[in-house]
């Protein structure tokens, strides 16, 4: 009774539900207002009396009945017109009952089929004509009924029902799009958060049936074309029986170019469904193969259904484009994208996870790779060919350790590989095995490349902290190729004690930059709308007393593990400023800009900006045209990194982020940071002229660049059709040894004197 009253007082909330409670309390109200009429009849007759109390009770039991339900059985169409006919033989003229005839007809049409509404027509039609006949056989009834008056509202009701039925219809139609327009709003909320393409799918056929249910007689099937028959996939709806397996090819028809599908025969989707069905193809663009879904419902598909259905899809289809981003920025922050090892993120995580973890009884070893003459390849034969050298060694690598091993490529030419569960002399022996199948020439381009390895092996004591054995693993990789190359050694504490080659290095690194033996080079950047030169890139070398020149990658890493970078990039930073000031404009009211690589100890230094903003100053160099430049995973390793280089860019300083594309998030970091300028990593220049992938990558970040008011800078240009590749994507700057290598300020000073046409003769590599 609690619910029937509930009911009874709160109006629903759907549209034809709240009509259906609006009506029947208005029919109510007629049967309540209709019985004073017949009250002097009821008090006289105990017929009228019995009459009228059956017929009021059965039409209020029947009509709250049928809201309660939301339904109305066959039997109480019967009661209702039996009742309607007995309530006006109670009364005084035939007519009494017609209010009643009508609220019924408007309340009872609200439920049911268009079938259902002519078959009530046709009873209440009969209870009209039974009144007619019974009236002057019913005690105290003298007057006649009138036929016209009868026939009147006969034709009223039929009216009534057929005004009703569209109604109906009309408010049924605007529930289930309210249905499927909630069914597709939650569903794309729950999208938004997904990432696992089965549990997208899984969600969608979840919807599609939600859909189905508001479209009578729906069903859906997905089909893959496969063997030139169509694969019968996941269905929804009523079937008699579970669909084929297998459709034949020919009931639909792609349409070249377009992804649609045209459907040729629809006799095999009738046999599946067991009747006939108007039928529309969807295509399902997301998918790797040709695929559709099949919809189909008797006599025609409401366009609001088959919008809502295509809605869906294109909903997936996102859901699944972004699930692949997903996963491929996944891989991108995991793995390293030339050779799709891990990267030194995931190498630090993994090892920290490792070390966590393994028992101290576990043995864990730590080996350090570096390639011998590796430098060699790239001087002759170009970055492309080095690339291929590193994707080589990678997969050399892989052959020669197990598939419970972490092997990394930390940067350059260092690679790093974990091991655990392993002796010191299993260690060294898998580390002799690396040396062994890299000392085989590698064939790129149909020319041999040699590259020997020296490795640095470190053993994980108990309770050992990470940074200390990643630096024992390079301590003792540097000491092997102090040893010579190829060769493999254990850290041992005494490579720390003592005067031994490495620590010498590392010593003479430390006092390199007070000892003035450190030397600034600069690359020219060359913009590609009229071929001059903007700005300059800074690029550190080092003038060993004993080994001569040395480039970056001989020392910069050992500089970074042992804190002398501090000093290197202080070194730098002071001496571009410096020079720069002196370099002429670029172009009339244009200065040349100078760019400063920042590593991540110098951006870890409380003093870093004080240290920038007082060499702008010291130097008289305008800050517009210091540019520092970083790597991705530098500044995302550290929200403080972050402050430290708004507040730069706060005072006029541009930022740029180096080798763009390659590290952790290249989206979270435009997003995060101040970057005025990317740098496009060589590797994707290189191979942007063969490899579509690399084309696609160079094409999409220049676009993007462009529309988020970003320069684009090229590395790495060495032939001139990269040139016109770039600029044809609308790159604005390149730089590359198809300009000028590296060179000292002073040699940069006459290149630039004679740089009045571009590309020059090359320049000597130093």
């Amino acid at each position: 009774m609690t619910a029937v009253g509930s009911t009874l007082l709160h109006r629903p909330t759907g549209v034809l539900e709240g009509t259906r409670w609006l009506f029947t309390w208005l029919a109510l109200l007629s049967l309540v207002f209709s019985l004073p009429g017949i009250i002097p009849n009821v008090t006289a007759n105990r017929l009228d009396l019995l009459l009228a109390s059956a017929s009021t009770a059965a039409l209020c039991g029947s009509w709250i009945y049928s809201l309660v339900r939301q339904r109305v059985p066959f039997v109480l169409e019967v009661l209702d017109a039996f009742a309607l006919t007995a309530f006006a033989l109670a009364g005084p003229v035939p007519l009494a009952a017609a209010p009643l005839i009508f609220a019924a007809a408007w309340l009872r049409t609200f439920y049911g089929t268009p079938w259902r509404s002519a078959v009530r027509g046709v009873l209440y039609t009969a209870a009209v004509v039974a009144i007619t006949v019974l009236w002057p056989m019913t005690p105290g009834h003298a007057t006649a009924p009138d036929p016209a008056r009868q026939a009147a509202t006969i034709s009223i009701m039929l009216l009534i029902t057929v005004v009703t039925e569209q109604m109906r219809t009309v408010l049924q139609a605007n529930d289930w799009a309210i249905e499927r327009d909630k069914a597709l709003t939650e569903t794309g909320a729950k999208l938004l958060g997904m990432t696992d393409a089965n549990a997208i799918r899984l969600l969608s056929w979840t919807t599609a049936g939600e859909l189905g249910a508001t479209t009578p007689g729906l069903r859906v099937l997905k089909v893959v074309r496969h063997n030139g028959l169509l694969q019968v996939g996941a269905h929804t709806g009523d079937f008699i029986e579970p669909p084929p397996t297998t459709l034949p090819g020919d009931v639909l028809r792609s349409i070249e170019n377009s992804g649609e599908a045209q459907i040729m025969r629809s006799g095999p989707l009738n046999d599946a469904v067991g009747q006939p069905l108007v039928w529309e193809c969807v295509p399902l663009t997301e998918q790797e193969e040709d695929a559709w879904l099949l919809v189909g419902a008797p006599k025609r598909i409401p366009e609001g259904t088959i919008l809502s259905v295509r809605s869906l899809v294109n909903q997936v289809n996102l859901a699944l484009r972004n699930s692949h981003s997903h996963h491929q920025l996944t891989a991108q922050a995991q793995h390293d994208a030339l050779t799709g090892l891990d990267n030194r993120l995931s190498f630090t995580a993994r090892l920290g996870a490792q070390l966590a973890r393994t028992d101290t009884t576990e043995a864990l070893h730590v080996l350090f790779l570096d390639l011998d003459d590796f430098k060699d390849v790239n001087d002759q034969m170009g970055h492309r060919a080095g690339d291929a050298v590193l994707i080589e060694v990678a997969e050399r690598l892989r052959h020669c350790i197990r598939p419970q091993d972490i092997c990394a490529r930390l940067g350059g030419d260092e690679f790093a590989v974990v091991l655990t569960g392993t002796t010191d002399a299993a260690a060294a022996a898998i580390a002799q095995r690396m040396v062994g199948s890299l000392a085989a020439p590698i064939i790129v381009d149909g020319r041999p490349c040699r590259v020997g390895a020296s490795v640095g092996v470190a053993t994980a004591a108990p309770g050992a902290d990470l940074e200390e054995l990643v630096h024992q693993a390079d301590v003792a990789m540097y000491a092997a190729k102090a040893h010579g190359k190829g060769q493999v050694q254990l850290f041992k504490p005494g490579l720390l004690q003592g005067e031994s080659s490495l620590v010498s290095f590392e010593r003479q690194l430390g006092r390199a930059a007070g000892a003035g033996e450190l030397e600034v080079y600069y690359q020219p950047i060359v913009s590609l709308t009229d071929l001059r030169c903007t700005g300059a890139e800074a690029l550190v070398r080092w003038q060993h007393p004993e080994r001569g020149l040395l480039k970056p990658e001989e020392f910069i890493s050992l500089a970074e593990s042992s804190g002398a970078i501090l000093g290197i990039g202080a070194f730098v930073l002071r001496r571009s400023c410096a020079d720069a000031v002196t370099w002429p404009e670029a172009r009339p009211g244009v200065p040349m800009t100078v760019h400063v690589n920042v590593s991540a100890r110098e951006l870890e230094s409380d003093h870093f900006v004080d240290s920038v903003l007082w060499c702008l100053a010291d130097s008289g160099l305008p800050a517009q045209r210091l540019v520092l430049e970083l790597t991705e995973t530098v500044v995302l390793e550290s929200l403080a990194a972050v402050e430290r280089l708004k507040t730069l860019a706060g005072h006029g300083i541009r930022v740029a982020i180096d080798d763009f594309g390659t590290g952790y998030s290249s989206l979270s970091t435009l997003r995060s940071l101040p970057i005025s300028v990317v740098k496009l990593d060589a590797s994707f220049v290189s191979g942007a002229l063969s490899n579509p992938v690399d084309r696609t990558v160079v094409e999409a970040i220049v676009q993007m660049s462009a529309k988020l008011g970003i320069d684009s800078i090229a590395e790495g240009v060495e032939r001139l059709d990269q040139q016109e590749l770039l600029a044809q994507f609308g790159t604005d700057a390149v730089q590359g040894h198809l300009y000028c290598p590296a060179v000292p300020d002073a040699e940069l000073r006459g290149w630039l004197a004679r740089a009045d046409t571009l590309p020059l003769e090359p320049v000597p590599s130093v």
